[in-house]
């Protein structure tokens, strides 16, 4: 399979468009089952990289999810759409074996904003399609297998409760990765520090809809926090305690 996962980047780095190769498939070990993932700048280099592969006898699309997405982006104009806002991804499977997700998300326009979203400086290094150049945020995290949180990344610096609720949605990563042999602690403690920070935050607005959006977001990471705390204790995390967690993250 690491050949395998070798010879799809090697591929892609082939392919011409604004975008870059980033994640796990970049580090010195092989982990199974791991995605290579690719970020597009624009929508033009997100449509022209997904009807490339697509046009690829090699590439499949197995998913019935990922066969309703296909199917949208072939028939609508969504990637275009002027109200699209988030991420919007696609996953196809190279040669059987090794999936590939196409990423296109808001407001990453170059690989130091791609880099610079994500939470662990392990995985913050990229490979641009462009300028076929590496960039390395990563600091020495790799040959000491401890990781600490992307500087990087300004919601880390933040007192904006959504841009803190929003980064959550990448804590699971942590879990993962110290089952992969890397201390993932300093992290975990960060997440912690940005939970504090939004427990603490206090209304001033006269409205229901945002006062009851606070209080569900309140609550939910309160119990993240303590799952959290938990972890850090034991190191150990259940199929069930992680269902919670995605739960709680998802209900933000």
């Amino acid at each position: 399979m690491k050949e395998q996962q070798q010879k799809l980047i090697d591929y892609i780095k082939t392919i011409q468009v604004k975008g870059c190769i980033t994640g796990s498939c970049l580090l010195p070990d092989y982990y199974e089952k791991s995605d290579v993932d690719i970020f597009l700048y624009d929508s033009a280099s997100f449509i022209k990289l997904y009807y490339t592969l697509r046009l690829n006898p090699m590439f499949t699309i197995l998913d019935p999810l990922e066969l309703w997405k296909a199917s949208m982006i072939e028939t609508k104009d969504f990637v275009n759409n002027k109200h699209h806002t988030g991420v919007t991804t696609i996953k196809l499977v190279f040669n059987t074996c090794i999936d590939i997700n196409i990423i296109l998300k808001k407001n990453c326009t170059n690989i130091f904003s791609v880099l610079s979203s994500f939470d662990m400086d392990l995985i913050s290094k990229g490979y641009d399609l462009e300028s076929k150049q590496y960039l390395d945020l990563s600091g020495d995290s790799v040959s000491t297998k401890i990781v600490n949180f992307n500087k990087w990344n300004p919601a880390f610096q933040s007192t904006e409760i959504w841009s803190i609720s929003r980064i959550l949605r990448q804590l699971e990563r942590c879990f993962k990765y110290y089952n992969r042999g890397y201390n993932t602690d300093a992290v975990i403690n960060k997440y912690i520090e940005l939970i504090n920070t939004l427990q603490e935050f206090q209304s001033v607005f006269n409205s229901e809809n945002f006062n009851e959006k606070l209080k569900v977001t309140q609550e939910n990471t309160l119990i993240i926090k303590r799952l959290c705390e938990l972890w850090l204790k034991t190191h150990e995390i259940t199929d069930e305690q992680i269902q919670l967690l995605k739960t709680k993250i998802k209900e933000i």
